[in-house]
């Protein structure tokens, strides 16, 4: 489900276009999450499937051109399709307390009311579970009454500056999993068959990682003609509370269902992003700096974690990309992190991560460029990621292998990287500061992977060769 997010913002960080004409704009923004209706059975395609489609064919190809660093359609159908089947059984879950709870109010019985919460436990299954990270993406479609030429819905809009009014919600005109782009008509139905399809401006993919409670901005990206007009930012906001509500969806669902939750649990520690390093070769090293400005300036700072991105499928358990780096939001720099706790709630929220580190140290950073991080919480991020490749089992019992299309998949504990990370987070927690750096600075970012491999190898020298013991969790 994650792709070489390498390219991350690739497309979204260009400068504003000539200013041939000045247009103004509306659009509307659309949860594909919000918009699939939930499932008994998981197997139904609902209408915004043809949206997603749409913005795979147009945006996503285009901006990803290579396919082995860029998502495969299917497995974002097929995760929607396990999350609508989850929500159904967390409403059936809702139903069942609801009507638990209204019983026991009017039989006091004792006895009896014992006997209705057993019987109303026992119709309730866990079916509807799924271990691995849930998704959504949030699609910005341009207002079908923008002033601009819609004739056939085609965007002649290059080279021009728009002006786009900020929309407070993606709720205006549609209702929770309701519909906006299900075909109000047969008239509209017959409208879209034909080819009239909505203008998708641009769309953001997020991921919530539930085991180890944290969110993945994947991909961000516009159209070439509406770039240089400040709608980043807004696509940005939205992606952040996205991954909140899927954080509250299926992370509570997930801590509640292993008896994990607490009132002091955080279900959103931090949320990630990577960015490629120059020596991806992707673009020029001039284009890098100014992607990873563009990241800088939305509130995405460097973490100094031997970051690769694991692989995305089974055929190579050593197949990771290392050529890029690993990055959390953290919309503080060197004058105002110092505030940071006493900062708006909205920014903190997306960065617990800080509120607990600063609550396990009674004092505040003496480094004015830097912030601390617990190192635990990149490594289960990216332990997280492999497991959701590889599967969660990670039983030693080799009756119990896993298989996948007859062939069996390997441990991901026996990856080089993953061995380098399990290494780097114990050596972290061993020497008793237990935490990474969040620079502050602004770009250009260095990839700290070099040095800290080879500490890891001088290590292994000095162990005389033999493999550091892999232990499963920390």
């Amino acid at each position: 489900m994650s792709s070489s997010r390498s390219s991350l913002l690739s497309a979204r960080s260009s400068t504003t276009a000539t200013n041939k004409r000045s247009v103004d704009y509306n659009y509307e923004i659309v949860s594909i999450e919000e918009e699939c209706q939930t499932s008994d059975d998981g197997e139904e395609n609902p209408p915004c499937f043809s949206l997603l489609q749409q913005f795979y064919d147009e945006l996503m190809i285009p901006n990803f051109p290579i396919e082995e660093q860029r998502d495969d359609i299917d497995d974002w159908l097929e995760c929607f399709r396990l999350q609508m089947k989850q929500r159904h059984q967390l409403h059936k879950q809702k139903q069942q307390e609801d009507a638990k709870q209204a019983l026991t109010e009017v039989i006091q019985e004792e006895g009896i009311v014992e006997e209705v919460q057993k019987l109303s436990h026992a119709t309730i299954a866990d079916d509807g579970e799924f271990d691995g990270a849930a998704m959504d993406v949030v699609l910005m479609i341009l207002d079908e009454g923008y002033d601009g030429d819609d004739s056939n819905n085609d965007v002649t809009t290059a080279n021009t500056t728009g002006r786009f009014s900020r929309r407070e919600s993606s709720r205006i005109r549609m209702s929770m999993y309701g519909g906006l782009y299900a075909p109000k008509s047969d008239q509209d139905a017959k409208s879209y068959s034909n080819g009239n399809k909505p203008v998708i401006i641009g769309g953001a993919a997020v991921e919530y990682y539930k085991k180890s409670r944290a969110g993945l901005v994947s991909y961000m990206v516009l159209r070439d003609e509406f770039r240089g007009c400040g709608l980043t930012r807004y696509l940005q906001e939205e992606a952040l509370s996205r991954l909140e509500n899927l954080a509250n969806v299926y992370g509570a669902s997930f801590q509640k269902e292993r008896n994990r939750q607490s009132e002091s649990t955080t279900l959103l520690q931090a949320v990630f992003a990577e960015a490629n390093t120059a020596e991806a070769g992707d673009v020029s090293p001039e284009q890098i700096l100014q992607r990873h400005n563009s990241l800088y300036n939305l509130g995405y700072r460097l973490v100094s974690f031997p970051y690769s991105q694991p692989p995305l499928t089974t055929e190579d358990v050593d197949g990771s990309f290392d050529e890029n780096v690993l990055l959390t939001y953290f919309p503080f720099d060197e004058n105002t992190v110092r505030t940071a706790r006493n900062v708006g709630e909205y920014s903190m929220r997306y960065c617990q991560w800080f509120s607990q580190q600063e609550a396990s140290s009674d004092a505040v950073t003496e480094s004015r460029s830097s912030t601390q991080m617990n190192v635990v919480i990149p490594f289960l991020y990216v332990e997280d990621f492999y497991q959701r490749v590889f599967g969660y089992d990670t039983s030693n019992d080799s009756e119990a292998k896993k298989v996948k299309d007859g062939i069996p998949i390997p441990d991901y504990r026996t990856a080089k990287y993953y061995k380098l990370v399990h290494w780097f987070t114990r050596h972290r927690k061993g020497n008793g500061s237990g935490s990474v750096n969040v620079s502050l600075d602004r770009p250009p970012w260095n990839d700290c992977k070099e040095i800290i491999g080879n500490e890891y190898k001088e290590n292994l020298a000095l162990d005389g060769g033999r493999n550091i013991r892999i232990l499963s969790r920390l």
